[in-house]
């Protein structure tokens, strides 16, 4: 007789900021959304974590770094999505970023991100999370 074998559906559930953040560490890319001429843009970018701040490398644009260096409200999104096994997370951060000035501080960010392919890191901006959600789904 053979024994048939159920899997459990797969379940949805909310992250706590902790973790969020320790799984964002797990990635390195991710895309940052602003407000560009009235309406929201989105860049792909590379990101590391910096305590509980995250570092954005970003190829120069007048936009972008105008709108840095004033100290700006963005939104940040990475996940990491299995979508055959319907598994995956993903976290959200909103929060005030600027560029990061001090020429120490930038060169080491620079050594510690990794641009996407073909694209260069000219700038680096620092996001100091205020809001962090984010969930994960899978099967428990």
């Amino acid at each position: 007789m053979q024994q048939q074998v159920t899997r459990s559906a797969p379940t949805s559930r909310e992250l706590s900021r902790d973790e969020a953040l320790r799984l964002l560490g797990n990635v390195t890319f991710g895309r940052i959304v602003f407000i560009s001429r009235a309406m929201p843009a989105l860049r792909f970018v590379a990101h590391v974590m910096d305590g509980d701040a995250l570092l954005i490398g970003l190829p120069y644009e007048a936009e972008i770094a105008a709108l840095l260096q004033r100290v700006s409200v963005v939104v940040y999104e990475a996940d990491e999505l299995d979508a055959a096994a319907r598994t995956g997370w993903s976290v959200v951060l909103t929060g005030r970023a600027g560029l990061v000035a001090d020429p120490q501080e930038l060169e080491q960010a620079l050594a510690r991100l990794q641009a996407w392919p073909g694209e260069r890191i000219d700038v680096v901006a620092r996001l100091r999370p205020e809001l962090v959600t984010g969930f994960a789904a899978g099967a428990d």
